[in-house]
């Protein structure tokens, strides 16, 4: 959907914004919208036109992961076939290139013109969420949730340095090179620390190209009364400035030499609004902000408001002195002084209607009714917060106010009064939601229950689900519907709003976990019961010979556990091991098979790996020939010590092992009836998870969610594995959960959420720890 084509003027560079010639006092006004999916737009940037009916074109990033073309003035809408597998939270564009940073920790660089993926930046551990040019187009400066900037070589594809040890999330802004010597600016969100956010601070770097040396130059922390959220330069009567906004509603210019303020700009609103972004052009300087507006100030320092019905997420500065702005109800518009440009009248008031409907709606908060049903603030040390950033609603001095948790210091942090509503928000048994829906259920008699529903933004929406189902013990089978109606009403990226409340800056929220992951491999070693002598009797055909001079020596070397380190077998020993487990039948075969699951744990060499692979292969041979009818012992013993000798095998031996093959193993038994063997799986699966977590976590996407898939069937089988078996099953699921992304894709389509506690229910301390755990790395 589009505004009407107004007349713009083609733009051949998207880099020089012309001096606007309309005096400020000129009021701003819609000039054209775009809709798209109806996500929330987190981001945009600007393209030089392709034709001459169009004088630029703007890429925005969703909220959805999704990107989109379109054209100014003509609107023509141009859907982009590449889809991000996160929310992007900022994009920058220049030369022939426009770059996206994503909630997964990747920045992706694209082709301006086909919009094709070039190549991808890896090196963050968290959202990437600021992006700028630290040079012209060459050298790209990120910020990330995981409180450090990176610089970027674009054209080697390589990270030049680290600016290391900020507090949370760091927004960026590139200052120039001069003589192979970057300079940027980072800001920083502040730490927690009891009722306050502290340390936010803006500091000036430089970074030499050749060798990727990092100094700090300046810092200075605590200027502001909140986090920083956006930095940008703007020049202003031809003296330029760094600029930072916050959560303290200002924006301070600040001194390019030495950071310090030299002038602050404030958002005279009736609280001060949590300023979200900044850009600016010659004349003018633009601050979005989370209660919708975005405020405006030209070199004399005189504000102006361009108020939007939702939060308006980033700000861009256009070429002929317009306005792009970026607002949490799916909607992109332009906006300018220029009345020649002007959208038409019917839809500028249509917009205006829908800013005041949104006012009037925000002005009603809580009944009295209601805030006397809250929690005192003056008990909250009583009531612990359930995850980082959770809203909580108290009751304090008559009034409602909201307060967020922290994690860290463990204290409710107080973010302001609770005086109006945010579209569908609301409280349930005194806790506060982003989104507050009804449910109708039917009970028994003909009856209908009309309940309420909480839902957080970023949350699973199972997660969700399943709460509200253990709330009104409501059938299981509701899950799935539950979590489809909440996708419905909400959309999978719905965003947190408190109102006219001032919230502190949202971190990554950190899981601190009990039993994950596992940290060593486990083992079926050398017990007190194990009687050699007998073993040996059990080897049908051997010649005295060899009891005497293989066998025999073989079974003391394995007594001998406390040498281990130093022991090795002979050629012999391993080739009559080998030869057993190849020509016997199982019922036979199985004495071998106990002998090489000790021998596997001996210390070995690379050279061996072609043998082991040899009696892996003769050992799951073994298990293809069962049920054996001489011997039914066999139907237990023979797949019992094949899953021995393959969980041994990850110690010593694990370059000789398939995981393929070893994974069909534990799923041919995964139903076994035989305690022994369920307990030999879950232990294989131990192993396995922990290989993939400490040696190969390139092969966990692969593996990873067959592990999860097994586990998840042992699951299904409810009571069927004994405790111990049980707990070991989940600590495998929950490390390899831990590891790469598909493993987490596939517990969430398979609703672990909804079971993976109840099952872990009767299993002891430890399983329903490490249930917890699952339950929190598949709903973060």
């Amino acid at each position: 959907q589009r505004s009407k084509p107004t007349k713009r003027t083609k733009t051949t560079s998207v880099d020089v914004l012309q001096q606007s010639s309309d005096i400020m006092e000129t009021d701003w006004e819609l000039s054209q919208a775009f809709v798209s999916d109806g996500q929330g737009v987190r981001c945009v940037c600007v393209l030089p036109s392709k034709d001459d009916a169009n004088a630029y074109r703007l890429v925005m990033g969703t909220q959805g992961g999704t990107l989109w073309e379109f054209q100014v003035p003509t609107g023509q809408m141009n859907p982009i076939s590449y889809q991000h597998n996160h929310s992007i939270t900022a994009i920058l564009s220049g030369g022939n290139v426009y770059a996206t940073g994503c909630k997964d920790s990747v920045i992706r660089v694209f082709d301006s013109g086909s919009h094709e993926l070039q190549f991808e930046l890896k090196g963050h551990e968290k959202a990437v969420t600021s992006l700028a040019w630290a040079s012209e187009n060459d050298y790209l400066v990120s910020g990330s949730w995981d409180g450090t900037a990176k610089i970027w070589h674009l054209p080697t594809k390589a990270m030049v340095a680290t600016l290391p040890d900020h507090e949370n999330t760091v927004t960026v802004c590139g200052l120039g090179e001069e003589n192979g010597v970057l300079k940027v600016a980072t800001g920083s969100a502040g730490l927690a620390q009891g009722n306050q956010i502290l340390n936010h601070t803006t500091r000036l770097w430089t970074v030499a190209t050749a060798t990727g040396q990092v100094k700090m130059l300046k810092s200075v922390a605590n200027d502001h009364d909140g986090p920083i959220r956006g930095l940008s330069v703007w020049k202003p009567d031809d003296e330029t400035m760094l600029t930072t906004c916050s959560n303290d509603g200002t924006v301070r210019l600040r001194s390019l030499a030495t950071a310090e303020t030299v002038t602050t700009y404030t958002a005279l609103t009736q609280d001060p609004p949590i300023l979200l972004s900044l850009a600016s052009n010659d004349t003018t300087l633009f601050a979005s902000a989370e209660d919708g507006n975005v405020f405006v100030w030209n070199t004399a320092g005189t504000m102006q408001s361009i108020p939007h019905a939702s939060c308006v997420w980033n700000v861009l500065a256009l070429p002929e002195s317009d306005v792009a702005t970026c607002s949490q109800d799916g909607t992109l518009r332009i906006f300018t002084q220029a009345t020649d440009r002007y959208a038409p009248e019917a839809e500028r008031e249509a917009f205006a209607k829908e800013v005041q409907a949104q006012l009037e709606k925000k002005r009603t908060g809580p009944s009295q009714d209601e805030i006397s049903k809250l929690p005192q603030w003056s008990m909250n040390s009583l009531q612990q917060g359930k995850s980082e950033g959770q809203v909580q609603v108290f009751q304090k001095d008559g009034k409602a106010i909201a307060a967020q948790w922290s994690a860290a210091s463990q204290t409710w942090i107080e973010v302001g009064e609770v005086v109006g509503n945010a579209g569908d928000s609301g409280m349930i048994d005194g806790e506060k939601y982003d989104f507050v829906f009804p449910i109708e259920v039917d009970t028994q008699g003909g009856g209908v229950a009309k309940l309420q529903i909480g839902y957080n933004t970023g949350e699973n929406p199972f997660v969700a689900a399943q709460r509200f189902i253990d709330a009104h013990q409501l059938p299981q089978h509701h899950l799935s519907q539950i979590a489809d109606y909440i996708q419905q009403r909400a959309g999978s990226n719905a965003h947190p709003t408190l109102g006219a409340s001032a919230a502190a800056a949202p971190v990554a929220p950190t899981l601190i976990f009990k039993q994950l992951p596992i940290k060593s491999y486990k083992a079926f070693e050398l017990s007190k019961a194990t009687n050699f002598e007998k073993l040996i009797g059990k080897l049908e055909g051997i010649s005295d010979e060899q009891r005497t001079n293989v066998v025999v020596p073989l079974t003391t070397t394995l007594a001998a556990t406390n040498r281990y380190h130093g022991a090795t077998l002979t050629s012999d020993q391993k080739q009559f091991v080998l030869g057993v487990l190849k020509t016997a039948k199982p019922h036979q075969a199985f004495p071998a098979l106990d002998l090489a699951r000790l021998m596997v744990l001996l210390p070995s060499k690379d050279a061996d790996a072609s043998y082991w692979k040899q009696v892996f292969a003769a050992a799951q041979h073994q298990c293809s020939l069962l049920p054996s009818v001489e011997d039914p012992k066999a139907n237990i013993a023979i797949p019992m010590l094949t899953l021995r000798l393959l969980a041994n095998a990850f110690r010593e031996n694990k370059k000789a092992l398939d995981l393929d093959e070893v994974l069909k193993c534990t799923q041919q038994h995964l139903a076994s009836k035989n305690k022994l063997i369920r307990s030999s799986v879950a232990t294989v699966l131990w192993n396995a998870a922990f290989y993939l977590k400490s040696s190969a976590p390139d092969q966990a996407d692969r593996f990873g969610p067959i592990i999860v898939g097994q586990v998840n069937d042992i699951i299904e089988m409810h009571s069927l594995y004994e405790s111990e078996a049980a707990t070991r099953a989940l600590m495998a699921m929950g490390t390899v959960l831990l590891v790469g992304t598909a493993s987490k894709e596939k517990g969430q389509a398979l609703f672990l959420v909804s079971k993976v506690e109840r099952f872990a229910s009767p299993h002891g301390d430890a399983a329903k720890a490490t249930a917890r755990d699952i339950y929190s790395i598949v709903s973060s």
